[in-house]
């Protein structure tokens, strides 16, 4: 079981005055607010010294670098997300931002208003630098090296296996972009971004069946696609670059299972967006990754396909039709029209990648 004991819970009792009015010292002169002492102390490490980040606490201990922040998600995944860390760093794989646990064995703290927190180990580097052609080689090694770890684990803590196919995710998508396009032409007093998805739809909508098309012709050749634990959000923001230029994988809250290539996909594409879709930062990516996965002639064609469907124009429309209709950000507008004026040089990286194809199998394209 991946539950067992991970949820007794460890509340803290705390005075009544609030956090900014009450310091203490803790560990021969470290100066930290009463809030953050009594967290730490139900974890049994020594802290050296402490500073804030992002938004996060962190703290020098005896153990290395470790990183307190809040905790908002479900304690069910969480502790799915501790059982695959602890497995990787047992099979190989111990560059993950792994989780401490309290002295009563719980992986989260309670503040005195109920607010989740956990620690975790963490990394002195920097992120991944996306328009850096070593980073992102560097960056996929080591996608591919967690690949590989992560399928060498015979136990996946996940019950239901089955994934949805990749055409099932293109028709669902399509079907969301016609709602989108029907709301929005229902819509009496269009603003600038109704405008301009109204006069761009076609030309995207059109791409979008033309890659569900080509999907069905050749799915069935892609059946046997490796699925595996994936990290889910793999890209340079969850990337370190730690200063011997080895590199740590963190954030694993979106961990899934699915097909690997989708991790891969993921990195390239939001590498791409950031450097024009120049061709030589696929290149890079897909010769990282080929250290440690070979990629097969149908993997490249898989890759290919998801590449031909115009994802961030779906991502675009799905965000406005969340979001609260009577206010459109302005940068809403600001992404749309940045996908318009990127499409062609997309369409060139996809004239690349397609002769890269032909280089393959002739009967690819």
């Amino acid at each position: 079981m991946y539950f067992r004991k991970l949820f007794s819970l460890a509340f803290v009792r705390s005075k009544c005055k609030k956090d900014s009015e009450i310091t203490s010292y803790v560990n021969g002169g470290i100066f930290l607010s009463e809030k953050y002492k009594e967290l730490l102390e139900q974890y049994d490490i020594k802290v050296l010294s402490t500073f804030r980040s992002r938004g996060t606490f962190q703290c020098e201990t005896e153990q290395g670098l470790a990183l307190l922040k809040e905790y908002h998600g479900s304690l069910q995944k969480l502790a799915l997300e501790y059982e695959w860390k602890e497995k990787l760093a047992e099979a190989g794989y111990a560059a993950t931002d792994r989780y401490f646990l309290t002295k009563e064995e719980s992986l989260v703290t309670y503040d005195r208003y109920r607010t989740a927190f956990i620690l975790k180990h963490y990394f002195k580097g920097r992120e991944c630098d996306c328009r850096n052609l070593s980073d992102v080689a560097a960056s996929c090694r080591n996608l591919a090296f967690l690949h590989k770890v992560s399928s060498s684990i015979e136990e996946i803590p996940f019950e239901n296996l089955k994934t949805e196919s990749t055409s099932h995710l293109f028709e669902r998508k399509n079907r969301e972009l016609r709602s989108i396009r029907k709301f929005i032409g229902h819509v009496h007093g269009k603003n600038d971004f109704e405008l301009l998805y109204m006069k761009c739809f076609d030309s995207f909508y059109e791409e979008a069946s033309y890659a569900l098309s080509r999907l069905l012709k050749v799915e069935p050749e892609l059946a046997d696609t490796g699925c595996g634990v994936c990290h889910g959000a793999y890209h340079y923001h969850n990337v370190l670059i730690l200063p011997d230029y080895s590199v740590a994988t963190v954030n694993f809250e979106s961990m899934c299972y699915q097909p690997y290539l989708l991790d891969l996909y993921l990195f390239l594409r939001k590498t791409l967006e950031k450097n024009h879709y120049d061709y030589s930062f696929f290149e890079a990516g897909i010769s990282g990754y080929s250290i440690y996965r070979r990629l097969a002639e149908k993997d490249f064609l898989f890759l290919y396909l998801l590449f031909l469907y115009p994802e961030k124009f779906w991502k675009i429309s799905n965000q406005y039709y969340n979001h609260r209709k009577s206010w459109i950000p302005p940068k809403t507008l600001e992404k749309l029209q940045k996908v318009l004026a990127q499409n062609e040089e997309r369409h060139t990286f996809l004239k690349q990648f397609a002769a890269f194809l032909n280089t393959l199998d002739k009967n690819f394209l």
